[in-house]
């Protein structure tokens, strides 16, 4: 089957890791398209669409562009556990699932801002850190309450998506020692199996 899912991915690009380690955490293996946006259009990979960028997923006719519509989409996928989107529990991880691809846009904006300049110019983290400080009062009610994890009983798509946001935050100096239950929960993140770290950024947590 992995010969029928295509991604077309950029290894730098926040969007692409929150797929990548979604198809990893669910077992689900692709084919993968390497893309560099750096270089002028004509170079890109053969089959990206003009005015696309990754991560972009093609797989039995579909083709989708954005990193939560993929997730959700492998999630439904008959060979993946149905935990990742939990029946019982569907809106509530697809409400988190939302906003997370948003935090995770307002993350790609800050980190290319400040990879893209020449000196060393911290950007502003006010919508990040808000982000941040939603997330950490959430978990920490539901640690109150006995959850380990966003929306569900077990770790969901929307745990992924929020992972990469959180731990990426660090790189535009988001100050995340005020969060003592995202840190807690992201470690269990990271210990399950198929867990993937994203190439050339430090371990943070």
């Amino acid at each position: 089957m992995s010969a029928d899912r295509v991604l077309y991915d950029w290894t730098p690009d926040v969007r692409s890791y929150a797929v990548r380690l979604g198809l990893s955490l669910m077992g689900v293996e692709c084919r993968m398209q390497a893309v560099d946006m750096d270089l002028p259009a004509p170079h890109h990979a053969d089959g990206l669409l003009a005015g696309e960028c990754p991560p972009v997923l093609e797989c039995a006719g579909v083709r989708l562009t954005r990193p939560g519509t993929i997730l959700h989409y492998i999630a439904r996928q008959p060979d993946v556990a149905r935990a990742w989107l939990d029946p019982a529990h569907e809106w509530a991880i697809l409400d988190w699932l939302d906003f997370g691809v948003s935090a995770l846009d307002t993350l790609a904006s800050a980190r290319g801002a400040a990879l893209a300049t020449a000196m060393p110019v911290p950007p502003a983290t006010g919508a990040l850190d808000a982000v941040l400080r939603r997330m950490e009062d959430h978990m920490a009610v539901r640690e109150m309450d006995g959850h380990d994890w966003f929306a569900a009983p077990a770790a969901s798509i929307a745990d992924v998506m929020l992972f990469v946001v959180f731990a990426l935050s660090a790189d535009v100096g988001v100050e995340r020692d005020t969060c003592p239950a995202l840190r807690r929960w992201a470690r269990g993140l990271r210990a399950l199996p198929g867990f993937a770290v994203m190439p050339g950024v430090p371990d943070y947590a």
